[in-house]
């Protein structure tokens, strides 16, 4: 069953991040693809994310497929112009990707390159989404028809406490087909401020993956609260961590990512989860699936 198929049946869906390396080598990307597979409904293929270098996307996404792991490719406008793009999304296609998170990119201030590359702004996420849907119409930017459309499943970021009901409208309006949202710890929050758009039908149709992350250390925590917008972290779940180290922090952090997700199940309108363990993908994805009893929902 592909990750569409999953979320128009109401299946409570896992998605699950993997980082490609720097390295031009395929094997971690096999290695951790291998790993999420059958745990997983699909899994994020970043694209130089934090505006670091990294092989790119189309290249891990296509190892991925050779593994029997559907692939969500992520593309920032953030590198490419229209042309590029475009090009990039054909080839995706091409080689059997299905499902797109549109993105803008990680500011260039946040890497090593900001001196060096030129940030590009043809486009924003949501042109990106409507670029996407062109594609899928048939029709290029310039006008041009393709022979052969594309039939991508475009996801867009969400970010929880942050997002107003009006941007996330502007996302489905332009073509967003299912939602991906930054890190949730503390559930009753975002429950607060994700119940209207419930029930004003905002997200009605629109599958919803809310983002969970497995902690590794207190500092961590600290990180996420006072630097990523839309991030906040309760105090009981930095009292979990408080003082742990290694295995013993590991092990209650998959604790912690297990009782978000058990809560999220619980709340109306979420779709899902995406699990985004840096670092430690595969042992971080494979404790969690299993603490919540959620293989058989990847199946």
């Amino acid at each position: 069953m592909t990750l569409r198929d999953a979320l128009a049946a109401g299946t409570f869906s896992v998605t699950a991040e993997l980082n490609p390396p720097a390295d031009p080598v395929a094997e971690p990307v096999r290695r951790t693809a291998a790993q999420l597979k059958g745990l997983v409904a699909a899994a994020n293929v970043t694209d130089n994310a934090a505006a670091t270098v990294k092989v790119a996307p189309l290249a891990a996404a296509t190892w991925m497929i050779e593994e029997g792991l559907e692939p969500i490719m992520q593309v920032t406008t953030r590198d490419r112009n229209i042309m590029a793009l475009q090009s990039e999304l054909l080839a995706a296609w091409a080689l059997g990707v299905r499902n797109i998170l549109a993105l803008s990119g990680d500011p260039l201030k946040v890497g090593k390159y900001a001196d060096l590359a030129t940030k590009v702004s043809d486009l924003d996420s949501l042109g990106l989404v409507r670029l996407i849907r062109q594609l899928n119409d048939g029709r290029l930017a310039a006008g041009e028809t393709l022979g052969t459309p594309t039939g991508f499943y475009v996801a867009s970021a969400m970010n929880p406490l942050v997002d107003t009901g009006e941007k996330i409208e502007a996302k489905i309006v332009a073509g967003t087909q299912f939602f991906q949202s930054n890190i949730v710890y503390d559930v009753p929050r975002f429950a607060s401020w994700f119940a209207p758009l419930v029930e004003g039908g905002t997200v009605a149709g629109i599958p919803v993956l809310v983002g969970v992350m497995p902690p590794r250390s207190s500092r961590a925590l600290e990180h996420m609260h006072k630097n990523i917008p839309g991030v906040e972290v309760d105090d009981a779940t930095f009292a979990r961590l408080a003082g742990l180290t290694g295995d013993e922090a590991k092990e209650a952090g998959v604790a912690v990512a297990a009782d978000v997700i058990t809560a999220l199940r619980e709340v109306p309108g979420v779709s899902g989860v995406h699990i985004m363990a840096p670092g430690w993908e595969a042992e971080a994805v494979t404790r969690v699936v299993h603490a919540t009893g959620l293989e058989a929902s990847t199946i």
